[in-house]
């Protein structure tokens, strides 16, 4: 490992409500849920960047409190919005 950084973002009312679709700057991304109680903000997941399908949506993943979902830096990938809690 040569580097490292991280990056948080607190979905709650009047805060962050999602995150648009992006990639990470990173070879490995790990989207850990730190959340208290919370609906919504499931992480979508479409393909690898500069593959033909990079848009095309492919997976939501549901996120459980002290789970993590681990991927490619290149893969699209964004926070659907929080809907209640944070």
């Amino acid at each position: 490992l040569d580097r490292h950084h991280s990056f948080v973002v607190q979905y709650a009312a009047g805060k962050d409500l999602g995150l648009d679709m992006h990639t990470d700057d990173s070879d490995v991304t790990f989207n850990i849920c730190l959340g208290r109680d919370f609906e919504g903000a499931g992480l979508s997941v479409c393909g690898d960047m500069g593959d033909s399908a990079h848009r095309h949506f492919t997976y939501r993943h549901t996120h459980r409190v002290g789970h993590c979902l681990m991927h490619l830096g290149r893969r699209r990938h964004g926070a659907d919005d929080i809907t209640a809690g944070e």
